[in-house]
């Protein structure tokens, strides 16, 4: 008799009564915890490490990651789109570029909490959930 293959759940999404992704957590570290204002996400919380973004009408302009005592701030400098292209620290300014679809090379890391388009890379896929989770699309793949 056929043995089913293996499956293996690398992560479980928890949604809020607004149909918003409130929770991501990964088979193997701690859950990310999500939190809005209005319809943009504002603050992501996994384990010791928080991340805040900073906006004002809807317009991207700094992130705060704090991990216990130690906090670091960046500016944010976006399209109109609000695909984040730059991202200035204490040390130096990190430029970011895209594909058409919203691709960009792993090895450039996750210099923001946002990218493409203003949105939130999922952590598992590294694809965007646009509209807070309604729709995910691959960078490079989908079309928009």
């Amino acid at each position: 008799m056929p043995t089913a293959p293996h499956e293996t759940v690398l992560c479980r999404y928890r949604y809020d009564p607004l149909d918003r992704v409130v929770d991501c957590a990964l088979s193997a570290e701690a859950g990310i915890q999500r939190f809005y204002c209005k319809s943009r996400l504002a603050t992501e919380i996994q384990g010791a490490v928080q991340r805040s973004v900073f906006q004002h009408d809807g317009q991207l302009l700094a992130q705060l990651r704090r991990e216990d005592v130690k906090v670091d701030t960046a500016l944010l400098s976006t399209d109109q789109q609000r695909s984040v292209l730059n991202v200035l620290d204490a040390n130096r300014l990190h430029p970011l570029a895209y594909s058409p679809y919203g691709h960009r090379p792993a090895e450039n890391g996750l210099l923001s909490l946002l990218g493409f388009n203003g949105e939130r890379p999922d952590p598992v896929t590294g694809h965007y959930l646009l509209g807070n989770g309604y729709r995910a699309i691959q960078p490079g793949v989908d079309a928009v």
